[in-house]
């Protein structure tokens, strides 16, 4: 029997390869986390660091991705053996230009499957940007992708489906603070513009489960919850402290071989999450 979510919602997201709202955490620890975020970021000369892997730099992240009950939500749906893959910040401006075109995370070389947990830290509508997802199309296969240097874009390469899809069906993820929407690294989803007036801030909860496909150059994650039997992945080291320099050196470490990974075919260089400075927020 699943442990916090509904045989139905179970269902629903084997079915649709999303499912929203859950909820994870009450509103005001959600907004605590925001503030933690906005703490550091007047601290620290490079918070884009935040964007990927954030969990090796700040142990109250890690916190999230331990927490036993966002941990149930994923063995839930994908059983108790669960390692993570990363814990990604999207802060969108509040400036009615930056998007996410159309995409599947499965398609740049990431493990598969995946499933992410977009949690909101604020107001999270279509008014912010909220995500939207196509129902569904995580049985699709790796739709055509091409990539841009659209200084608008929040992706790692620009990247956006290339290819003919029907956008009919998609439906927005609208959340609010503490909220989070499962879904597949295989669906098709993106974001539009937040209109304002507050930043939008999403925090991708990314969890995989230890028998998942690895990707074609090796990474590592975290164990969070169970035994690995598979040997898949290599361990990741915890953070000692907030921004520390073995926290940031393990970082570094960690994140080149993840932009190796992500970039290894890529026209564009990296982002400055990624070691690179090209892409803006």
């Amino acid at each position: 029997m699943p442990k916090v979510l509904s045989q139905a919602q179970v269902e629903a997201f084997q079915r649709d390869g999303c499912l929203s709202p859950v909820r994870a955490m009450s509103a005001e620890r959600a907004r605590h986390y925001r503030e933690r975020f906005e703490a550091l970021e007047a601290r620290v000369p490079d918070i884009k660091k935040m964007k990927t892997k954030s969990h090796l730099l700040c142990p109250w992240v890690l916190d999230i991705a331990e927490d036993p009950h966002v941990l149930d939500i994923f063995e839930d749906l994908i059983g108790p053996n669960l390692r993570c893959w990363s814990m990604a910040w999207r802060v969108k401006k509040a400036d009615r230009e930056t998007f996410a075109g159309w995409h599947q995370d499965s398609a740049y070389g990431a493990a598969t499957p995946v499933v992410l947990g977009a949690l909101a830290l604020s107001d999270c509508g279509p008014t912010q940007g909220c995500l939207r997802g196509v129902p569904g199309s995580h049985t699709w296969g790796i739709l055509r992708h091409d990539e841009s240097d659209d200084p608008r874009s929040i992706l790692a390469r620009g990247q956006f489906i290339s290819e003919r899809f029907d956008e009919s069906k998609a439906v927005d993820f609208s959340l609010q603070p503490g909220e989070m929407a499962m879904f597949d690294n295989s669906l098709v989803h993106g974001s539009g513009t937040n209109f304002g007036p507050d930043r939008r801030f999403l925090l991708l909860v990314e969890m995989l489960p230890t028998w998942a496909k690895p990707p074609r150059v090796r990474q590592s994650t975290m164990l969070m919850r169970g035994v690995d039997t598979y040997g898949n992945f290599d361990d990741e080291p915890r953070p000692d402290g907030e921004w520390t320099p073995a926290a940031l050196a393990n970082w570094s470490s960690v994140v080149e071989k993840r932009a190796r990974l992500i970039f290894e075919d890529s026209k564009i260089g990296p982002s400055e999450a990624y070691g690179g400075t090209r892409r803006a927020t």
